[in-house]
């Protein structure tokens, strides 16, 4: 359950908080924004449900186009290799950072697939002292009417932001997919390129 909430979650409003604007060059107020960025992405959602669900394609190009340029693969990846990143060489680096991003585009496919007009709030937006991060909070309402609390936290990339980690009903992401590494390493018998190669990370708290 927490892996499907996850994905929907992601899924739909990862691409909606990548172009907040930051505070120096806010061109509305930032819940606005977000609510009337996901909105259009719902929009899409809805208008395609017939053809993504015959053609899983063209959920791949609604990625492609609404979430993958606007997620921090890279930093994202460096947090989940934790202290192993600085043990990993420049190609296993990359090796990582690729897969990760092959397995976390995958899960936000299959997030889309499992939206059902499932709805958000977005809560009160507080700045932070530090202008180039963010935190948006939002509670995600599924079918069955359930809240789950969903906060984004997100760096500044130019002007507009990506999605650095997130936390799901109060579970960090980020942390959770670090434990599922290191255990990688360690049931590859502390192999990083035997690790990196099976990795696939699980939104669940129970491992991989």
């Amino acid at each position: 359950m927490k892996r499907i909430l996850f994905s929907t979650a992601a899924a739909v409003l990862l691409s909606s908080v990548f172009s907040m604007s930051s505070a120096f060059a806010a061109a509305e107020p930032a819940p606005v924004f977000v609510k009337r960025i996901s909105d259009a992405l719902i929009s899409r959602l809805v208008k395609d449900r017939g053809s993504y669900k015959k053609n899983p394609a063209v959920l791949n190009q609604i990625v492609q186009d609404n979430i993958e340029p606007y997620v921090d693969f890279d930093g994202f990846a460096r947090g989940v290799m934790g202290p192993y990143y600085r043990q990993a060489t420049v190609q296993q680096r990359t090796s990582f950072a690729q897969t990760f991003r092959q397995s976390l585009i995958r899960t936000y496919a299959k997030g889309l697939a499992a939206y059902d007009n499932e709805s958000y709030t977005i809560r009160p937006f507080i700045e932070g002292k530090d202008p180039s991060k963010a935190v948006v909070n939002m509670d995600f309402k599924t079918d069955t009417g359930t809240i789950v609390p969903v906060a984004y936290q997100l760096i500044q990339s130019g002007d507009s932001w990506k999605v650095r980690n997130l936390q799901l009903n109060g579970i960090d992401i980020g942390l959770t997919f670090r434990n599922q590494f290191a255990t990688a390493v360690q049931t590859n018998k502390n192999s990083l390129d035997l690790a990196i190669k099976n990795f696939i990370p699980s939104a669940s708290t129970s491992g991989q």
